[in-house]
């Protein structure tokens, strides 16, 4: 496939790709994303594809104050174990404190974030099961739209419909007031489909993914 042009190359410390990461790509050191929102970036290790689906693998490097949104999975698992520096799991409730070497396993249905609870970089490692190409596309397609100043402070589209939309590509709804509003959402999303924004943010933030 044609390699996505680039519209901004980041400078960000502590990577293992020279320094320097491509947005939108999906070859060697372009495997890697940065969302400015959530001060992290991925790099996926092993895609659903590459693993004939049995799981999806990426590694995040996660700055002090980073975090994302509460959130659920209901087709998928997601494994967390902490590489470098303790990583901060908040799950069915509770709060856990990952130190280097330890794994917490997420299930599915449960609502999740995770966040850095210390001053220093850390890193860590996510493994969903089975794999899921949507939650790569979701990923790619949220921190696009975050760097392209389409999203909130919370990293989430301004769009509603878009929001919908991304949430169901990555088998991804948020908890609270949401539940009450899925037909909405789910009635947003199907619009939006039907006026092409889901193959626009396919063709914008993953034309280079195999």
């Amino acid at each position: 496939m044609d390699c996505l042009n680039a519209s901004k190359i980041m400078e960000k410390p502590g990577l293992k790709t020279a320094g320097r990461v491509r947005w939108g790509t999906d070859n060697g050191m372009d495997r890697t994303i940065v969302n400015p929102i959530f001060k992290d970036t991925a790099t996926f290790l092993k895609s659903a594809a590459e693993t004939g689906g049995k799981y999806s693998e990426c590694e995040v490097t996660l700055l002090p104050g980073g975090k994302n949104v509460p959130h659920i999975h209901q087709k998928y698992s997601e494994k967390f174990t902490a590489l470098q520096g303790n990583l901060g799991v908040k799950a069915g409730g509770k709060t856990i404190i990952l130190n280097p070497g330890e794994t917490f396993t997420v299930p599915i249905g449960m609502v999740h974030c995770f966040f850095n609870p210390g001053p220093e970089t850390i890193r860590f490692n996510i493994v969903l099961s089975p794999g899921f190409a949507g939650f790569e596309y979701m990923l790619r397609i949220l921190y696009g739209m975050a760097r392209d100043g389409q999203t909130n402070k919370k990293g989430l589209p301004k769009s509603l419909a878009l929001t919908a939309l991304i949430a169901e590509i990555g088998d991804t709804s948020l908890p609270g007031i949401f539940v009450l509003l899925a037909p909405l959402l789910k009635s947003l999303a199907a619009r939006a489909r039907k006026r092409g924004e889901e193959q626009r943010l396919m063709n914008t933030y993953c034309k280079n993914v195999s």
